[in-house]
């Protein structure tokens, strides 16, 4: 069983849902941003979701595009990337790694190489954040042969016909994007998610988790008990870093301020979904 599905069975079997903490590879830079991704998982983050740094960004709003600028000037690529997840894998066998990335360092690194890295590396699922489904016949071979999850992305006005389009080649879970525009930036609105979700759940029954516009604790418990099966936080957990940088903060005291809001998070979401 591959280690997204795993993930998700132990939740449910408790009645708990996922938080799917998100990180920027090598932000601010390789060691301290190394730190974070290995204490996620002991400060509540079930599922990681690392983010490959690209500086012309569709869908990332400031925080987040921020980070890509910091993490590509300490010499962040999708092969050092790779091999971040590759030392993670040393010491953790178990936590599920998304890599979030966009189509043009994936094309330019290579399909084929790049789905094979990946797997070796210790990867379990991609998202492709602009590669629509019109288009995903040029991976879908290498997903295939690599035993890769596929997530993709369900916008708040996708219609019925094309989730089932798009959860036909998915697997792993379906990302519900809560809003309309770019992360960090609106904040998402429970009741018109409870509308997109039960759609989705009409033809679908993979796991759903949200993200976008998710920026307060509570507010990740209370999305939490509309039924979904995890929630992703990014922008918020990468705040603390661009907050840290501006009070010239320690390397150590990065990691302490931002594993501070994991668990914050965390708690929320468990409380209020057990």
């Amino acid at each position: 069983m591959r280690r997204i599905e795993q993930k998700f069975l132990e939740l449910k079997s408790k009645n708990q849902c996922a938080l799917v903490g998100y990180t920027c590879a090598y932000d601010p830079d390789y060691e301290t941003s190394f730190e974070i991704l290995k204490e996620f998982p002991k400060n509540g983050v079930d599922i990681i979701e690392i983010g490959v740094p690209f500086l012309d960004p569709a869908g990332d709003g400031p925080i987040i595009e921020n980070a890509a600028k910091r993490a590509i000037k300490n010499g962040a690529t999708l092969k050092k990337t790779l091999q971040m997840v590759e030392e993670f894998r040393k010491n953790d066998s178990t936590t599920p790694i998304v890599l979030m990335s966009y189509y043009n360092p994936i094309f330019k690194f290579g399909c084929d190489m790049f789905f094979k890295n990946a797997y070796e590396s210790g990867v379990d699922g991609i998202l492709i954040v602009d590669l629509p489904i019109e288009e995903n016949e040029e991976i879908l071979s290498h997903i295939q042969k690599s035993n890769l999850d596929l997530i993709q992305l369900i916008a708040p006005t996708t219609n019925s016909q094309r989730i089932v389009e798009i959860a036909k080649n998915s697997s792993g879970f379906l990302y519900l994007i809560s809003m309309l525009g770019i992360t960090g930036t609106k904040t998402a609105k429970i009741e018109e998610n409870k509308i997109n979700l039960e759609k989705i759940r009409n033809v679908c029954n993979l796991p759903v988790v949200i993200g976008f516009g998710i920026k307060e604790a509570k507010q990740a418990g209370n999305f939490s008990k509309i039924g979904v099966d995890g929630i992703v936080v990014g922008s918020a957990f990468v705040k603390e870093i661009d907050n840290c940088l501006a009070q010239n903060k320690s390397s150590d005291q990065i990691c302490e301020i931002t594993l501070k809001k994991v668990k914050e998070f965390s708690k929320e979401i468990k409380n209020e979904s057990n």
